[in-house]
């Protein structure tokens, strides 16, 4: 099982000693027997330290805290060298003396969860599921952790950390689903990923399932509250869609109900002048478009778009100055190169040649820039 989240469990690797014991020592395990040239056991610090204070260090390295070291240092890292070792030493201790892994490890991600220490609690749920991969409480509690370390990442600032936290969450979440589609409230968690990545429509989807499954009354209360104030961007997002799909008079049909009240939306704006200006009805297209500039005068992509309406409708110099402040505001290649086949359109040729030439140097392997170079070049 692949962990996007292992870099920030790596320093708790400072937490362990190691200590190689040789294949003569007294370390006998019924159905176990160590590696020829012996093996690097991990054991906790605290349980090192409490060892020498009492005198008892060597009576410290018990099985039980042997195991828990290498639970430990597998939830901490799945690929870490004598893993494979450490796994056949557990198996061997469940037969010896009935320990059983997945339940120890469960209660002791649950111990440190209920004390705040979560990023043990996920140390331990994690060496759960890397042990269990298909183990489903495991899955979902697994998932429950990360939630809560984003959010202490988010209230650390950390926005890299937390983001990853989140998306291991909604992986393990869907996997949840994958293996028990009636499990209600991985659903209920899911819809909010889903939500907060803007996918509303996934988030909509996700959360009728959990209600049809069955949730707790307050549960089911926050989710129909949830649906009810997410209908018009469900509807953006259905009408954008369709849009992209060239389905642009259905995707008008969902979009355009949505601006009498959402009018200072930009996005929506943007996406019903797009839906014009792909049917060929220019000034429509144009008139979305200025309104997006009154409120947004350096949207760099409504410029542009604006600028190609213009171009269209043979307004060049418009479209020039449109594109000029575009690129201005953002030095990419596409837009350059619209710059440059505008002015080659009104005769210009050094100005053309300039910003053509740039859009190669910037990405000489973009197949829009060499066609525009390859144009140009018939008329100087």
């Amino acid at each position: 099982m692949k962990f996007r989240i292992d870099k920030y469990l790596l320093s708790k690797t400072e937490e362990l000693a190691f200590i190689t014991v040789k294949e003569d020592a007294e370390f006998k395990l019924e159905g176990y027997t160590l590696p020829k040239d012996g093996l690097n056991v991990p054991i906790k610090n605290e349980v090192l330290v409490k060892g020498i204070k009492e005198n008892t260090a060597q009576e410290g390295l018990n099985s039980m805290s042997i195991a828990d070291a290498m639970i430990y240092i597998i939830g901490i890292d799945p690929q870490f060298r004598y893993n494979d070792e450490y796994k056949k030493f557990l198996k061997a201790l469940e037969k010896n003396v009935k320990f059983d892994a997945k339940s120890y490890m469960g209660y002791m991600s649950r111990k440190y969860f209920e004390i705040g220490e979560v990023t043990d609690a996920l140390i331990y749920v994690k060496a759960l599921i890397t042990l269990y991969p298909d183990d489903i409480q495991g899955l979902y509690n697994y998932a429950i952790v990360c939630q809560e370390l984003a959010t202490q990442y988010q209230k650390d600032y950390d926005a890299k950390a937390m983001n990853d936290m989140l998306l291991e969450a909604g992986e393990k979440l869907e996997q949840v689903t994958n293996l028990d589609p009636n499990f209600a409230l991985a659903y209920y968690h899911l819809g909010y990923h889903y939500y907060n990545q803007n996918q509303y429509i996934k988030a909509k989807v996700i959360w009728e399932e959990a209600l049809k499954l069955g949730l707790d009354e307050e549960f089911t209360a926050e989710v129909q509250d949830n649906l009810g104030k997410m209908y018009s961007k469900v509807e953006y997002e259905e009408g954008y869609t369709l849009v992209f799909q060239g389905k642009f008079e259905e995707g008008l049909e969902k979009l355009l109900p949505l601006e009498e009240k959402y009018g200072d939306w930009w996005n929506l704006l943007f996406m019903i002048g797009l839906a014009y200006k792909n049917m060929g009805e220019m000034d429509k297209a144009k008139e979305y478009y200025e309104k997006i500039l009154r409120m947004k005068p350096q949207q760099v992509d409504t410029l542009v778009e604006l600028a190609l309406c213009e171009a269209s409708s043979l307004n060049m110099n418009r479209a020039i100055e449109l594109l000029e402040a575009a690129a201005k505001l953002k030095e990419d290649p596409e837009i350059l190169c619209n710059l440059g086949m505008a002015y080659l359109n009104v005769g210009n040729f050094d100005d053309a040649n300039y910003y053509i030439e740039r859009a190669y140097e910037l990405n000489p392997e973009d197949e829009v820039t060499v066609a525009c170079k390859r144009e140009l070049a018939k008329y100087i």
